[in-house]
């Protein structure tokens, strides 16, 4: 998120002047001008509201200071106190002809945009309409603080339940039937393309339209996390220009700063890649080509050029180093977020979603399997190493028992649907490296175990409400596999069930769980115990 103070230049003239001694004729005419406080603010409200020109600018101006960053405890209360409604006259600045009070609406409004509890108000209460309304209009009329409405809207969009509200701006005139946003040509969608569309092939840095580019690319990054914006996104030129933006860069991935154009970019492409509703669009554009070199860098952008390739069916051979830093780098990313941390000196906590890292793991384990063949295990083999196999039965079993009302313990991290979905996924693609004997065929009565466990596991998952149909398929699959494997020792099998088994033991998990309750019929002299259906005094059966 962006703060931001005034022009430095600009300031600085004005600290210039307010330092001077005023001459002496000012002495009687212009008393010093105290500091706003918030009990000026609805006096300044009805001058922005009912004046135009510099009184308007004025008043702009003292809202701006009371939010800057010498203000900052000032931002949640003149949004969310209910005290103020500020929202309605900045957004009406927006579309003041005048610079100087648009350009200051803006920055109170970037300034206001940054507080989690503000962005709610913004971008989905009673003023959002104004809001939105405001900063697309100045980004459609490409003015000068494009740039700045454009970071605005970022702000705004870091609140994932706003994503939806914004993309669908599409402003009709009064009484005049609504538009999709594909189909209104001043909807945020179609402006942010023609921004895109409209800027040089390598906009000199710096430059206005540059950091307008720069700043809706970043805006895009966050609007594409949802699949219906995604699928929005994809019917337009956007997913062209954001691969083009990688393709003209001069500069090596490595020397890529965060929150720069091609950052913002490869972002753009990753969380595109991911639903097939907008991949196509990427692979017509020729996504891979160009970001499967960045692949090799290695740092955040080699992880993100990763996933997004395996998104869009990169073959396996296209992976570096036999797919080995592929592997380790998304099982590593998966295991961060299950721990709820990140990774120092490429990204935070809550960057990247669970359900992004365990498709980008199955979408290698898919390619990988391709590469092996029906029987083979070579390639599956740099991916299925206990440690991330048993992370994909954590997160399976984690959905389970979050599922069932009557079980006990949890888990810190209760991963969603898709994300146990993908797991499964991977673990059915990567069967046979998880399978694979030692070089001494042997009985185990540990594999025997690990078999019989995991498998319960996966038919349990599979009878969960709300389990896809592929997802059901894939578990009773695997589940069947791997119980039919349970007469030799299976190596890789037995150290992923003990790590998973290690796991639900610190967490407090009930350890039978999985463990399958059928341990035989006792029986007495009479013979077997409640065996036969009948065998109750009040049962209405007749035997014959």
């Amino acid at each position: 998120m962006v703060s931001f103070r005034r022009n430095k230049n600009k300031e600085s003239k004005e600290d210039k002047k307010d330092a001077k001694a005023p001459a002496k004729e000012d002495k009687k005419s212009a008393p010093p001008t105290k500091p706003p406080t918030l009990d000026d603010i609805p006096d300044l409200i009805d001058v922005m509201l009912n004046e135009k020109g510099e009184k308007s600018a004025a008043a702009t101006k003292k809202i701006y200071e009371l939010c800057d960053v010498g203000h900052k405890q000032n931002r949640v209360p003149m949004v969310c106190s209910g005290k103020y409604d500020v929202l309605t006259p900045l957004a009406k600045c927006l579309t003041q002809e005048s610079g100087d009070g648009r350009h200051l609406a803006c920055l109170a409004l970037n300034n206001l945009s940054i507080p989690t509890e503000n962005k709610r108000v913004m971008a989905l209460g009673p003023a959002s309409k104004a809001v939105i309304g405001g900063l697309c209009k100045v980004i459609a009329e490409d003015k000068q603080e494009s740039y700045l409405c454009c970071i605005c809207l970022m702000n705004l969009s870091f609140l994932e339940a706003s994503i939806t509200n914004i993309l669908q701006h599409s402003p009709v005139g009064d009484g005049k039937e609504a538009k999709a946003p594909l189909d209104n040509p001043e909807s945020l969608l179609r402006v942010l393309e023609k921004l895109l569309t409209n800027s040089p092939s390598v906009p000199k840095s710096g430059s206005g339209k540059s950091e307008g580019v720069r700043w809706a690319c970043g805006l895009i990054k966050n609007l594409a996390k949802s699949e219906e914006n995604a699928a929005l996104i994809g019917k337009t030129e956007i997913p062209k220009c954001v691969v083009e933006n990688i393709r003209a860069t001069t500069a090596p991935p490595s020397r890529w700063t965060s929150n720069s154009l091609e950052d913002f970019s490869l972002f753009v492409v990753l969380n595109l890649a991911q639903w097939p509703v907008s991949k196509d669009a990427l692979m017509k554009a020729g996504a891979v080509d160009v970001i499967k070199p960045i692949m090799a860098e290695g740092d955040l952008q080699g992880l993100k050029a990763t996933m997004a390739s395996a998104f869009l069916e990169a073959p396996w051979k296209d992976f570096p180093d036999s797919g080995n830093p592929a592997a380790k780098s998304v099982s590593e990313l998966m295991t961060n977020i299950v721990e709820k941390k990140g990774k120092d000196g490429q990204y935070a906590y809550g960057v990247f979603k669970l359900y992004t890292a365990t498709k980008a793991y199955r979408d290698l384990a898919l390619a990988a399997a391709k590469a092996d063949g029906d029987e083979g295990e070579s390639n599956t083999k740099a991916l299925a190493v206990p440690s991330s196999i048993a992370l994909c039965l954590q997160i399976v079993s984690d959905l389970v028992l979050s599922a069932m009302d009557d079980a006990e313990g949890g888990s810190k991290y209760v991963p969603d649907a898709m994300s146990a979905e993908y797991a499964v996924g991977a673990i059915h693609a990567m069967l046979p490296a998880i399978l694979q004997s030692g070089e001494q065929p042997r009985k185990s009565l540990q594999s025997e175990k690990a078999c019989g466990e995991i498998s319960n596991m996966l038919l349990t998952y599979a009878d969960i409400s709300g389990t896809s149909a592929d997802a059901k398929g894939q578990a009773k699959e695997a589940a069947t596999k791997i119980s039919g494997s349970s007469g030799s020792a299976r190596p890789v099998l037995e150290i992923a069930h003990d790590l998973w088994s290690q796991y639900r033991k610190r967490e407090g998990q009930p350890m039978d769980q999985f463990i399958s309750q059928q341990q035989g019929i006792e029986v007495d002299e009479s013979g077997p115990l409640d065996f036969l259906p009948c065998a109750s005094g009040d049962s209405s059966c007749v035997i014959l």
